[in-house]
C-alpha cells in the first residue's frame, strides 16, 4: 500500500506514535509519506488550513496515487470533508483525544461522518464514538526498556492537561523520600527519555484529565522498568495494574505501596506499535 499520513506536528505523543508506525508499516513493505501541518506546511491555525490542505491531499493523491489517506485527529480530517466528502474509501481518521467546547463539535461531527472509518485509541474514544475501531497506542520496546541505573527521582512530565502541578510534585517527592525530576517544554529529547528520565526514576506519576484519549507515557514509564507508577482511570488507566488515585488529593494519602514488574506485564499485553500497526493493516485492507 502507498499511505498518506498527516498530523499537526511532530511535537508530542501524536508525533512519536506516528514515527512509530511509520517504520512499523515500513517494515511490513509498505510506502509511507507523512506530512505535518505545522512543521511542513507552515500552517498554524485550523481556519487557515482547512482549504490548503484539501488541495494539496487532493493533488497529492491524483499525482503519486496513494491507496490510503490516514489523518490524525479531526483537524486534520474535516478539510477532507467539506464543503463535500472526498476519498470516502480511501480516508481513514484516528482521534487521539476527547476534546469539548468549539473543538468538542467539530469532533463529534467529523466522528459521526467518519463512522466506522473512524480509529480511536483508548476506550472512553471509544464509548463516545460507538462505531469508530479501537486501536490501543503501543511502546517501542527498542526505545524504552530497563537500564542499570540508580532510581532516586519521583518523576513527572509538564504537559500542561495534567491535574497535578509542579508544586504539588515537589511536596510529593518530600513524602516519598526521593528527589523531584520533572520533564517539561520538552527539556529532556524523547529520544532521552528512556535513559534521562524513565530509567532514573523509583516512582512515576500521571493524572491526565478526562480528555486523555490513551496517555502514552504509563506505558513507556512500564518498559523502562519504573517500579512504582502512580496514575488514575482516565485515557487507558482503568486497564493498566498500577496505583490508582481518584484525585489530585489522593496523591498525599498513598501508603503502603508496593514495587511491581510492569515490565513483564506489559510485554505479555502486548501493548506495542508492532500489534498496533497490524490492526491499522486488518482496517485499511476491510478485515475488521
Amino acid at each position: 500500500m502507498k499511505i498518506l499520513i498527516l498530523l499537526q506536528k511532530w511535537k508530542g505523543g501524536v508525533g512519536g506514535g506516528v514515527k512509530n508506525i511509520s517504520l512499523e508499516l515500513e517494515k511490513l513493505g509498505h510506502s509511507v509519506k507523512v506530512i505535518s501541518r505545522e512543521d511542513d506546511l507552515k500552517l498554524y491555525s485550523f481556519a487557515s488550513s482547512v482549504f490548503k490542505v484539501r488541495r494539496l491531499v487532493k493533488n497529492l493523491v491524483q499525482r503519486d496515487k496513494y491507496d490510503i489517506i490516514y489523518t490524525q485527529d479531526w483537524g486534520l480530517t474535516f478539510p477532507l470533508l467539506f464543503p463535500y466528502r472526498i476519498f470516502k474509501k480511501k480516508h481513514f481518521a484516528m482521534f487521539h483525544g476527547t476534546q469539548f467546547g468549539l473543538a468538542g463539535i467539530f469532533q463529534n461531527i467529523v466522528g459521526r461522518i467518519m463512522g466506522k472509518r473512524l480509529l480511536v485509541i483508548g476506550a472512553p474514544l471509544k464509548e463516545k464514538f460507538k462505531r469508530s475501531n479501537l486501536v490501543y497506542a503501543g511502546v517501542n520496546l527498542d526505545q524504552f526498556k530497563p537500564l542499570r541505573k540508580k532510581r532516586i527521582f519521583l518523576g513527572w512530565i509538564e504537559k500542561g492537561t495534567e491535574i497535578p502541578k509542579e508544586e504539588d510534585i515537589q511536596e510529593l517527592a518530600k513524602l516519598f523520600k526521593l528527589k523531584p525530576l520533572i520533564a517539561k517544554n520538552f527539556s529532556i529529547p524523547f529520544d532521552k527519555m528512556n535513559s534521562d528520565f524513565y530509567n532514573q526514576c523509583k516512582v512515576f506519576v500521571s493524572l491526565p484529565p478526562k480528555t486523555a484519549g490513551f496517555n502514552v507515557c504509563w506505558i513507556e514509564a512500564m518498559a523502562a522498568g519504573v517500579p512504582v507508577i502512580i496514575g488514575n482511570e482516565e485515557g487507558i488507566g482503568s486497564e493498566l495494574p498500577f496505583t490508582k488515585v481518584k484525585s489530585k488529593k489522593d496523591l498525599f494519602n498513598l501508603k503502603n505501596i508496593k514495587e511491581t514488574d510492569y515490565y513483564s506485564w506489559l510485554i505479555k499485553s502486548e501493548l506495542i506499535w508492532k500489534k498496533h500497526t497490524q490492526r491499522l493493516i486488518q482496517i485499511f485492507s476491510g478485515k475488521n
